[in-house]
């Protein structure tokens, strides 16, 4: 009889997506069979399919950089977005499908320079605070691309290396965090300690604003549009708590800040932060949530621009791009369009700039 004595014990089986042994190893089989369209790589490129090119950078986090095609005006210096993805903190990857058909589009239709979507360390193999620190560090090679220009120093010329391309006409005091769902629990988190830094730390990186795409505040106790709305296989509040609990401080509850971060009465307040703006879908579960945060926040003196996307549900705007030769909804396809005027529209306000729309 074959022993058995050394042989792992599975002990937890997350939705087929992370299996979990009794010796403390770690399975990721892949995405599931229902999340194979979304989840496809798509592999860099540098030749431009619908005005961008896109490019991994071995970075430490690594990094994939959306670069528009068009060149901007002459001596014309752009803001940069850097991207938190979503997935609970422990799936997901920005080289899917689902992020390449939303943030390809975006980079083509607003005024940046770049889209720098940073691969955040997943949980339970690295449990928060670890991409948050990841997007510190982000914001670090952000940094590093900052060169004294001197008034004699010629225009730089034209080049195929996407960092330098990146760094040509990047203003690293103009950059914006944008996050999905739980990535934009993250992009509060990070633009909370960045403002709190001190003056100077971050060298010539300032920001000059937070987008939070549907984020996903949540709490213990749900909301009556956690209670009442329909399950949705992409927004099972019990599987999204299953994944928050691998990524949360062991004990913790959904009511940690990582999850709900205006708790506490005066902490908001005590927070600096760069203007925000919230986009809230109308059909989202957590939306009573998102209410709650932006109130929360404006009662704390931050400048909050809430966009609403009437008839749709959490991270729309993903899910539809499940591939490019698919029609498209003419309905969705209207809210997307008007989700990448608001984002444009906030950058721009900020950048006196116009949209390339």
């Amino acid at each position: 009889m074959a022993s058995t004595c050394c042989k792992k014990v599975l002990v937890d089986d997350i939705a087929g997506w992370i299996k979990i042994y009794d010796d403390g190893t770690v399975e990721r089989p892949g995405p599931p069979p229902a999340a194979h369209e979304l989840a496809a790589t798509i592999a860099p490129y540098d030749v431009p399919r619908n005005g961008v090119t896109v490019h991994d950078i071995p970075a430490d986090p690594p990094l994939r950089l959306y670069l528009p095609a068009a060149a901007p005006l002459a001596g014309r210096r752009l803001p940069v977005l850097l991207h938190f993805h979503a997935g609970a903190f422990c799936i997901s990857d920005p080289t899917w499908t689902m992020y390449h058909s939303f943030y390809a589009l975006l980079a083509a239709s607003i005024p940046v320079a770049g889209i720098v979507s940073i691969t955040l360390p997943l949980a339970p193999e690295n449990p928060l605070p670890a991409a948050i620190a990841a997007g510190y560090a982000a914001i670090n090679w952000l940094k590093s691309l900052a060169r004294p220009v001197l008034p004699s120093e010629p225009v730089a010329e034209p080049t195929s290396d996407p960092v330098n391309r990146l760094r040509d006409v990047a203003d690293l005091s103009r950059v914006f965090l944008i996050g999905d769902s739980t990535g934009a629990n993250l992009v509060h988190q990070v633009a909370a300690g960045f403002s709190s830094s001190e003056a100077g730390y971050w060298g010539p990186v300032q920001l000059a604003g937070a987008i939070l795409l549907n984020p996903g505040f949540t709490r213990s106790a749900p909301t009556r549009s956690e209670s009442t709305d329909p399950v949705h296989r992409y927004m099972d509040r019990e599987l999204v708590g299953r994944f928050m609990a691998l990524a949360l401080p062991e004990g913790a509850t959904r009511d940690h800040p990582y999850i709900w971060p205006v708790g506490g009465g005066g902490d908001a307040a005590a927070m600096p932060m760069p203007p925000l703006l919230v986009n809230i879908a109308m059909l989202d579960s957590m939306r009573d949530r998102q209410v709650e945060y932006c109130n929360a926040m404006r009662r704390a003196g931050k400048h909050v621009e809430v966009s609403l996307s009437s008839d749709a549900d959490h991270i729309f705007y993903l899910r539809h791009g499940k591939a490019e030769s698919e029609p498209e909804n003419d309905e969705t396809t209207a809210r997307i369009a008007e989700l990448v005027e608001d984002i444009g529209t906030f950058v721009g306000r900020r950048y006196r700039c116009a949209a390339r729309l």
